[in-house]
């Protein structure tokens, strides 16, 4: 069967433990849109937020290249606090990547990007319940590929 690869679920602070070049399906709430860069920061505060002593409170947060979606992404979608599903690829951020400095203040925690082929409205997403799904999902299928 042709067609393109499968994305793999995922919960956005996992992005960064995730190979390279992985094509993946995340949910991000809104932080900013960059226009000079054309990235979209993305927030998602599960699991539950982390301390860090030189920032208090940090939640996970990436950056989102939506350069080659912009045609189809609708201003709605670029609202801050707005829900969105992105699917794209994981991409390091390296010398063929995006302006470091300019990512820099975009102040994400992510040592990765995702580029995105797709992003569309999450709706009115019923939070808690999207992170009990995934969560038993990903367990599932981690059971799956490591028995125990």
């Amino acid at each position: 069967m042709n067609g393109p690869l499968p994305s793999t679920r995922a919960f956005l602070s996992d992005l960064p433990s995730l190979p390279t070049g992985s094509k993946v399906r995340f949910l991000g709430c809104v932080r900013t849109y960059n226009i000079p860069t054309g990235h979209l920061v993305l927030e998602h505060n599960y699991p539950r937020c982390r301390f860090s002593a030189n920032a208090g409170t940090e939640r996970a947060s990436v950056a989102v290249d939506v350069n080659a979606v912009l045609e189809s992404v609708t201003a709605e979608e670029l609202r801050v606090g707005a829900w969105v599903h992105v699917v794209g690829y994981v991409r390091s951020w390296g010398s063929d990547g995006p302006d470091h400095d300019a990512l820099r203040k975009l102040r994400v925690s992510s040592p990765v990007y995702v580029e995105a082929v797709m992003v569309f409205s999450a709706g009115a997403v019923a939070l808690g319940e999207y992170e009990r799904v995934l969560r038993d999902a990903l367990e599932v299928e981690r059971r799956i590929l490591r028995p125990d």
